[in-house]
């Protein structure tokens, strides 16, 4: 067996590798622009692993690089840019293929190849990582419990200040700085993304934070897989407080916004892409700004990098039920990864006998893949009784 990790030299996708060599034998081949970054993933996994330079935009040359392969995973960002084109090509090559997509667009497009991946015997899964993906199979574990589904939310937190590279920055602005969408009365409708603030209890030590709307894929797949449901919606935020205000003060100003800034009569670029240069430079202009955070971090939030909740609300045997779930992790790239290494070697094994694009909530046994998943973070649920009906 071969897998074909793309983007595998980046910070999730040497988490992903990590994941992926703790789990199977087979056979990896890290395919990804950035030299110097492979020789450092050369340096760390050695004859484990063949490193590859590519450039994904080169349709023939990745189609050529996978073909043969048993999978493709791939954690390049941002995927609002280059998502669906990646899928396309593993289509093309006829491999199987999932990845960590967390842009509610390049997932809509994505599905719409559907069809196309069927005919080609191809199994595609797309956003298999923390939110979406331990999300989604958590909604859908729930929704297997009741009779009817009504309403669905998801709420995420994570560190601001947990090593991420421009691609997750340029996905954070992308999903709050633009309109987004959500399930509503049993449609999808557009919102104001970083709208509708609502405070959530985490679990401890990360607690009571504020959260708003924001873009993620899983008001775009759960509808689909869940009948009948009435309401879907993600509302995340970050933390600590003082990074939060940070990022919320640059989506305000418009900072975060897709519209090109005109740099000189030669060259413009997206203002939000100018935003991130800056952003991760200031460490070295604003040390006590970065060494506050850090301090409110370990001291207030005890490094913990992320938490997911969901509330499930609908009726069993004539009863109004409620679901509540928590899930919280340590690190954001394990958070991330090891769901998507445990959905590819599923799909290896061949416990995925659909073809198609789908997210993870439709193709992957709930109760098995969280099972996978208990040793790896603190889970919660509560099941709880609201009224009759």
């Amino acid at each position: 067996m071969k897998i074909v990790s793309l983007g595998g030299a980046g910070i999730m996708g040497m988490e992903l590798l990590r994941q992926l060599i703790k789990r199977s034998d087979a056979e990896i081949v890290v395919a990804d622009a950035n030299v110097k970054a492979l020789k450092k993933c050369t340096q760390e996994f050695g004859n484990r692993i063949k490193a590859i330079e590519i450039d994904v935009n080169d349709n023939d040359a990745l189609v050529k690089l996978l073909k043969g392969a048993s999978i493709a995973v791939s954690t390049i960002g941002p995927f609002y840019k280059i998502g669906t084109r990646v899928v396309k090509a593993c289509i093309d090559a006829g491999v199987n293929f999932l990845d960590i997509d967390d842009d509610f667009d390049s997932t809509r497009d994505s599905l719409e190849l559907d069809e196309y991946a069927r005919k080609a015997g191809v199994i595609a899964v797309k956003g298999c990582g923390a939110s979406p993906g331990i999300t989604n199979i958590l909604a859908k574990y729930a929704a297997d419990k009741l009779d009817n589904v009504d309403d669905i939310k998801i709420f995420w937190a994570q560190s601001g200040i947990d090593p991420t590279g421009p691609g997750a920055m340029l996905h954070w602005f992308h999903i709050t700085a633009e309109m987004i969408p959500v399930f509503k009365g049993g449609t999808w409708i557009n919102v104001k993304g970083f709208t509708e603030p609502e405070e959530v209890d985490f679990l401890p030590p990360i607690g009571k934070l504020v959260c708003f709307y924001t873009g993620h894929p899983e008001p775009v797949t759960l509808p689909r897989y869940i009948k009948g449901v009435k309401n879907v919606s993600i509302k995340g935020c970050m933390y600590p407080t003082s990074m939060m205000n940070f990022y919320k003060v640059l989506d305000e100003a418009g900072l975060g916004k897709s519209d090109n800034l005109i740099l000189s009569e030669q060259f413009s670029m997206p203002m939000r892409e100018v935003v991130v240069r800056i952003t991760r430079a200031m460490p070295r202009f604003a040390p006590g700004f970065f060494k506050e955070a850090l301090r409110e971090s370990v001291e207030i939030y005890k490094n913990i990098a992320g938490a997911q909740k969901l509330v499930v609300t609908g009726s069993k045997n004539g009863e109004k039920k409620e679901f509540v779930y928590d899930y919280m992790g340590e690190n954001v790239t394990q958070a991330t990864t090891i769901p998507a290494a445990i959905g590819a070697i599923q799909i290896m094994e061949g416990k995925v006998n659909k073809t198609g694009v789908f997210a993870p909530e439709y193709v992957f046994n709930a109760r098995e893949f969280l099972d996978s998943l208990k040793a790896e973070g603190e889970f919660n649920e509560k099941e709880i009784t609201l009224r009759k009906i």
